[in-house]
């Protein structure tokens, strides 16, 4: 079994105990070091990179852009930029700086439009000023009160307000980008619940998950939707955070729970876009904290932090920090014989792969079984059972209609992967 779990590093190999190190505060390996002017406020921030140069956008400020060529050196302000935004993205159709729910010009100043989207001339992120030379210009969305959320797709942008997904097409000069509505409805709950995998684009909305694909906008069928949209704490519904793991093909995201007094992410769900059925699962109340996370990159494996500033690379080993991994999961209900009358079992035959293709098949594995007459029963569990590859059968004696099966393993350095168990039954009456 593959484990979500982390081992705690940073660069070196030692954890990170400092906060979120922001442009003014160039992050030493280690730890992160105080150097000119005092850090800015940990705040959400959007980013994207212009070539070698990074540009960042705290919510509500301005754009800043840290240039690694020019030395050892803190990021500084695009002063031409507008100078409050919601965030910030790079389109790739043509290298454009796209800013929303940015600044307007009034009689008496400036304010923050949360509809409004501005973008650079093409090739020049400080340049802002439309002209009849350039290509920078600006789209007030028209409907909905806040964007929440921008990414570029290889061919074009998407937008998103708390309503609706809108399309956002480059087209040349003079109108330079067309914005359609291609999603009524599917709003999107935060700035970072968007994420790209495997040509596609998976966001959370308040209330339903979507799928962006060749045929269009689809709501993602979800077996798990009461633990995530019932169990939302909507107070801190903007630090929901997506969590693509492209190395196994798991679309995920991270949430607070009714729990979270702090509102940080105490809750996930994910779901595998390459099996059949699309299987989803779920972490409870505390069982993963994380409040950033990057898909695999360059530095490797999937990283993510915590609200407390440290920082994990995670998919990098099957235990958890050195110490073995308590994995667990339970299946849905299924019924053991037809569903209409009651099933006796006597025999189970576990199918599992026990380690590494071509190393020790060493794994330990204990199977429980849930049993219950009607839905809605308080199960009777038989086990745990202990198996390992030498296991042939498991013999048991219950009786009932539906069942579930709880697997777990605990003994360190152990891979394994569910098979197809297979049950021996019998009728066993109606009564």
């Amino acid at each position: 079994m593959t484990a979500l779990y982390p081992t705690r590093i940073d660069l070196l190999g030692n954890p990170l105990t400092g906060g979120f190190a922001d442009l003014a505060t160039p992050l030493v390996f280690g730890s992160p070091v105080q150097v000119g002017p005092k850090p800015i406020s940990a705040t959400d921030w959007t980013s994207d990179n212009w070539g070698e140069i990074g540009l960042a956008c705290p919510f509500g400020g301005a754009v800043y852009q840290y240039d690694p060529t020019a030395g050892f050196m803190q990021g500084s302000i695009v002063p031409t930029a507008p100078p409050y935004n919601g965030g910030i993205f790079v389109s790739t159709s043509e290298q454009v700086l796209v800013c929303w729910g940015s600044t307007t010009q009034l009689a008496l100043g400036i304010q923050r439009d949360p509809l409004l989207v501005k973008w650079s001339t093409v090739g020049d992120f400080t340049n802002f000023v439309p002209l009849s030379t350039d290509q920078a210009g600006s789209f007030r969305i028209p409907r909905g009160t806040q964007l929440r959320g921008g990414m570029a797709l290889p061919n074009q942008n998407l937008l998103w307000t708390e309503l609706d997904c809108w399309a956002m097409n480059y087209l040349g000069p003079p109108f330079v980008f067309g914005f359609n509505q291609i999603g009524i409805g599917a709003g999107l709950v935060g700035s970072h619940a968007a994420q790209g995998l495997r040509g596609n684009v998976y966001w959370m909305g308040p209330s339903n998950f979507y799928v962006f694909q060749a045929g269009g906008i689809s709501v993602l069928q979800c077996p798990v939707w009461d633990f995530v949209f019932q169990n939302l704490n909507t107070a801190f519904q903007q630090n929901v955070r997506a969590m693509p793991n492209t190395p196994f093909n798991e679309c995920g995201w991270f949430f607070p729970s009714s729990s979270s007094v702090t509102g940080e992410c105490d809750s996930y769900v994910k779901f595998n876009i390459t099996e059949e059925g699309g299987p989803w699962d779920y972490g409870p109340i505390n069982s993963l904290q994380r409040s950033a996370w990057m898909d695999q990159s360059i530095l490797g494996m999937p990283i993510g932090a915590n609200a407390g500033g440290i920082i994990y690379q995670h998919e990098t080993t099957n235990d958890a920090d050195g110490q073995p991994l308590n994995a667990s999961f339970t299946t849905g209900y299924f019924y053991i014989g037809e569903g209409e009358d009651f099933a006796f079992v006597d025999q189970i035959l576990p199918d599992f792969r026990w380690g590494f293709f071509g190393g020790a098949q060493t794994a330990q594995i204990m199977l429980t079984f849930n049993v219950t007459n009607y839905p809605g029963d308080t199960p009777v569990t038989y086990g745990p059972f202990s198996v390992t590859q030498a296991t042939e059968f498991i013999s048991t004696r219950f009786r009932g209609r539906q069942m579930s099966i709880t697997a777990q393993s605990s003994d360190l350095g152990s891979f394994w992967r569910l098979g197809k168990v297979r049950y021996r039954w019998a009728p066993a009456g109606r009564r």
